[in-house]
């Protein structure tokens, strides 16, 4: 067992996520760690990461809101959204691009209880990691089969294209709605 492999993708976990986690599914596809230790350690930086922002919320967070006003209207907003959507939110925050720092922060802020935030933690964890290791695994699979027929050039081109032409597209609309 390679210890410093290990500590690495917790470590990745806590600072990057999901490229770092797909990298380690892959790594382990090649034999360089466990799969299963590869989980084990994301998945433990992931929920560690998780607790540290939302203990840090709930330390702090009330007497930092108290002395930002817009963010005490944000934190409003995310106490009614938790009264309201607060399952949902509590399992999906993971999938929210550019939240994953914030919302943990404001649950901790807010008026949740540690061990709802536990109980959904400890679920949306595992289910992001299930999901995105899915991804990993068989993405690997798909891009090494492209890159061995060479066809990813021919993927990677006609993506770029696409993108091109629309860019041009709704860029030259938006340059003439500002010039009249």
């Amino acid at each position: 067992m390679n210890l410093v492999a290990y500590l690495s993708i917790f470590a990745g976990a806590v600072l990057e996520g999901e490229l770092v986690y797909i990298s380690a599914i892959q790594a382990a596809q090649a034999g360089y760690v466990d799969l299963y230790g590869a989980i084990a350690a994301f998945f433990l930086g992931t929920f560690c990461t998780d607790w540290f922002y939302f203990l840090t919320g709930r330390k702090q967070g009330r007497r930092y809101l108290e002395r930002n006003e817009k963010l005490q209207l944000k934190a409003a907003k995310i106490d009614h959204l938790l009264a309201r959507y607060g399952t949902l939110l509590l399992l999906s925050y993971r999938f929210i691009y550019g939240f994953r720092i914030v919302l943990p922060l404001l649950f901790g802020a807010s008026k949740l209880s540690s061990r709802r935030f536990l109980l959904f933690s400890l679920l949306s964890t595992s289910i992001w990691v299930s999901v995105y290791g899915w991804i990993g695994y068989y993405f690997t699979n798909w891009l090494l089969e492209q890159l061995k027929s060479g066809r990813v050039l021919i993927i990677v081109l006609s993506l770029a294209v696409v993108i091109a032409l629309i860019y041009w597209r709704f860029g030259k609309k938006e340059a003439e709605t500002s010039n009249e």
